[in-house]
């Protein structure tokens, strides 16, 4: 990203020397004298060839009053910690990649080099990620520091290891040196403030992030209309571009004719499930052969029951009857499934919302039938219980990309987009789960795994964002591209999937809303739930 010196304020003006109050020229020779010098000393720009602050220094030029105690409280901690440098930098880094805050990384990537870190954990700390060169205590540093930063909150067994590793006094001191940089990253944000021209710290390359912040909308075109409060949850395409589409808050199936028909198309219902035995909401559905399904049901906010249907429609005509066959209750541990993706031709991924977990579905386990046994766990999945009602979920969506052998999933109570890795032999997790980015209230999505990118149904915000695949190429600016400005058309969004027609992959979607079921509009009045048709 090129950037002309005059822009380098974001959006402040830089301050030169005549435009300073004797208060703020106070603070300017302050940190000319030491944050400049240091910057000079470890090689990354902190003033323009005209003497001009940039990065945070010229937004803490803004307010003399508040900034001088802030930076008592910086040289504070920079001089009393009791905590080494490398993990002083790491901490910074790990709250850096959560925001990503190009400013920042770009500054503190230079001064981890410095710190001794080399060159390859400080890329792999930018994004998030967990270096194998580091040391045991560095490793926990960076766990506890992105934890708190993302979730807002440390789980027992890494505030366990981290005071093992630290001390009670070295935990304050890295919650001291995280909310600091917490707030450098807030000014750097809020004012936008990019780079410098020049960025030999940064290995990843910032000019090969989604900086658009204002990208053009996507269009959207009415396929079919439900009534009012029709929790449209997930949908299947079959391959004469038919849908089905669960309807959650009914326990309910509908059948949408083909969408290439002159539009609008007529939905009918197709299935009913069992209300004893069967599930009172309807979930996931996802074809496993052709014209074989599968799908979820669960009592979701209720007694957490889950099951499983097949649904054969190879030789189903329209209008005739459809019934779906109960095949596999899941374990009495299920308490609200939720999205479901193949990541083999005969293994299931099932969210389960409420037990902040994913389960595994071995379709042929037993003599063609199948069994689920937990696959992973982890703090980014569960939710917060009472915090609003109803009960926002924890894991949600989960789709596989297949190039990179990668899981994808939301965790909307914590608004958070995270991957996973999986063994292409077992088929297991391999490894932590990672951050891709946090802050939106996700609910299922797209991946175009050709561009790179994946498109996220938010559902109480009313936009479908795109976020790149990689953490290291999202500026951490939203990228809406339907409902930014918002849209009657666009109420409710929950999940998505690509048209199979010539050409569609990566260009048109159908995406579902619920016209406000969950989240009405500010003027109270529940709107037709749709499918659309969406253009990119």
């Amino acid at each position: 990203m090129s950037v002309h010196a005059r822009n380098l304020g974001g959006r402040l003006p830089l301050l030169g020397l005549r435009d300073l109050s004797a208060a703020q020229r106070e603070v300017y020779d302050r940190l000319n004298s030491t944050f400049v010098r240091w910057s000079d000393r470890i090689h990354f720009q902190s003033k323009t060839e005209d003497g001009k602050l940039i990065g945070p220094f010229n937004p803490i030029l803004y307010s003399p009053g508040i900034s001088s105690p802030f930076l008592d409280l910086h040289d504070a901690e920079e001089k009393q910690t009791s905590v080494n440098e490398r993990v002083r930098q790491v901490v910074i880094l790990a709250v850096g990649a959560v925001w990503q805050c190009e400013y920042e990384l770009y500054a503190h990537a230079a001064a981890a080099k410095s710190a001794g870190i080399s060159e390859d954990a400080v890329r792999l700390l930018i994004t998030g990620g967990l270096p194998d060169d580091l040391s045991a205590q560095e490793k926990i540093a960076q766990r506890f520091a992105r934890q708190l930063a993302v979730e807002h909150r440390v789980d027992a067994a890494t505030y366990g290891a981290a005071e093992e590793a630290f001390g009670r006094q070295g935990l304050v001191d890295i919650a001291y040196l995280i909310g600091i940089y917490q707030l450098v990253c807030g000014l750097l944000s809020a004012f936008e403030i990019p780079v410098p021209n020049s960025q030999p710290n940064l290995d990843v390359s910032l000019s090969a992030r989604i900086l658009d912040r204002h990208p053009h909308q996507a269009q959207l075109t009415t396929v079919a209309t439900f009534p009012p409060k029709f929790y449209l949850e997930n949908l299947a395409m079959r391959a004469d571009h038919s849908l089905l589409v669960t309807v959650l808050n009914r326990g309910e199936l509908w059948y949408v004719p083909p969408i290439d028909a002159p539009r609008p198309v007529e939905p009918v219902p197709l299935f009913n499930f069992p209300k004893n035995g069967g599930g009172q909401n309807a979930h996931g559905v996802v074809e496993v052969e052709p014209d074989v399904f599968y799908l979820g049901s669960s009592n979701f906010y209720t007694s957490g029951e889950g099951y499983l249907f097949r649904l054969d429609l190879r030789g189903w005509k329209p209008r005739s009857d459809a019934v779906a066959e109960l095949v596999m209750q899941f374990p009495k541990a299920a308490r609200g499934l939720n999205g479901m993706c193949l990541i083999e031709p005969r293994i299931l991924l099932v969210a389960d919302s409420f037990a902040g977990l994913i389960w595994r579905v071995d379709l042929d386990a037993e003599g063609g039938r199948p069994r689920a046994r937990e696959w992973l766990t982890d703090v980014s999945m569960a939710y917060f219980p009472g915090a609003l009602k109803p009960e926002q979920p924890g894991v949600n969506g989960v789709r596989f990309a297949a190039k990179t052998n990668a899981l994808y999933y939301t965790a909307t109570a914590k608004k958070l987009l995270m991957r996973v890795q999986v063994d292409p032999q077992t088929h297991e997790a391999a490894g932590k789960p990672e951050l891709i980015v946090a802050g939106r209230m996700g609910d299922d999505f797209l991946i175009d795994e050709d561009a790179q990118v994946l498109y996220l149904a938010t559902h109480r915000q009313n936009t479908i964002d795109r976020v790149s695949m990689e953490p290291a190429r999202n500026s951490g600016f939203t990228q809406s591209i339907a409902g930014d400005p918002f849209t009657e058309n666009l109420i409710g969004p929950t999940s998505g999937i690509w048209g199979r027609g010539a050409g569609e992959y990566g260009r048109v979607a159908y995406f579902l809303t619920d016209g406000g079921t969950a989240s009405p509009p500010r003027d109270g009045i529940f709107r037709a739930a749709k499918v659309l048709r969406v253009q990119f």
